[in-house]
């Protein structure tokens, strides 16, 4: 029992040493014995707000969660911090007048989800949205078809496309890793600045990077595999077609024993997926 999304505003650690505060929705849950009403609601704000001050990363939350323990009398916690985490992405291709590249925030969702039993085993996960362009590869290959054979100009189609990353790890993986896993794996992630000149190149990445919603989860599943800090993971990657009424999805998890991370997905994970 507890209370769910309510917003603080958070210091969250960059990989660099520096700090951003973002709005954090947050869920604070306790357990309830089974001979106890209730408890005090009140308690998952006030206890969370003795460290509001602090600056946060993941690990900062296993204090929050032995505050709860001890301030509500539980004997497992856990806490979601949902937040908009912002990283600089540089244009694909333009400068300024002094060469530097031009570029925006890029704003991604981000969600520590973190429990604390009552044996002190402290679980976190790590749970990134990575928003990506997808061109179909049937549709790219009747359109050069078309071009050749029937002398038919085509345009083939493409999506906005989003992959949810969630992560069980050993050593501290940052955001910034995660975004750079992404990269690796599907680099025709979606612009913030684009003149004509990175639009070309947008174009040139999709054509180079023809995929189905099959082809991006084994391309994320090989990037993530190959991490030793990251000792599990789920996939769930949604395609939002563009020819067709509905979407083309997918799931995958690392597929270890005793996984935290089952290979059902739900309809609501699916929907969560906003993109």
């Amino acid at each position: 029992v507890g209370i769910s999304e309510f917003h603080l505003p958070i210091r969250i650690k960059q990989k660099n040493g520096d700090t951003q505060e973002v709005m954090a929705t947050i869920s604070g849950l306790v357990n309830l014995d089974a001979a106890n009403r209730g408890i005090n609601m009140s308690r998952i704000i006030r206890t969370f707000y003795k460290s509001a001050d602090q600056i946060f990363d993941i690990n900062k939350l296993e204090e929050v969660l032995r505050n709860y323990q001890r301030d509500l009398k539980s004997f497992d916690a856990h806490i979601l911090m949902n937040f908009k985490y912002r990283i600089w992405q540089d244009a694909l291709v333009s400068k300024k007048d002094d060469g530097t590249p031009e570029g925006g925030w890029q704003y991604y969702n981000v969600t520590f989800d973190t429990n604390l039993d009552k044996t002190g085993e402290f679980k976190k996960i790590i749970h990134f949205d990575y928003i990506y362009s997808s061109a179909c590869p049937c549709s790219t290959e009747l359109s050069i078809y078309n071009a050749y054979q029937e002398g038919v100009y085509c345009i083939p189609h493409s999506q906005r496309s989003i992959a949810r990353i969630s992560i069980d790890f050993t050593d501290m993986v940052w955001i910034e890793d995660l975004l750079g896993m992404c990269r690796e794996a599907i680099p025709t992630e979606t612009q913030v600045f684009v003149k004509r000149a990175d639009e070309g190149n947008f174009a040139w990445l999709n054509g180079a990077n023809v995929q189905f919603v099959e082809d991006s989860i084994r391309r994320l599943y090989d990037v993530l595999d190959r991490q030793q800090n990251i000792k599990d993971f789920k996939i769930i990657c949604s395609h939002r077609e563009s020819l067709h009424s509905h979407q083309a999805v997918a799931s995958i998890t690392k597929g270890i024993k005793g996984s935290i991370f089952n290979h059902h997905t739900s309809w609501e994970d699916y929907q969560s997926l906003i993109c």
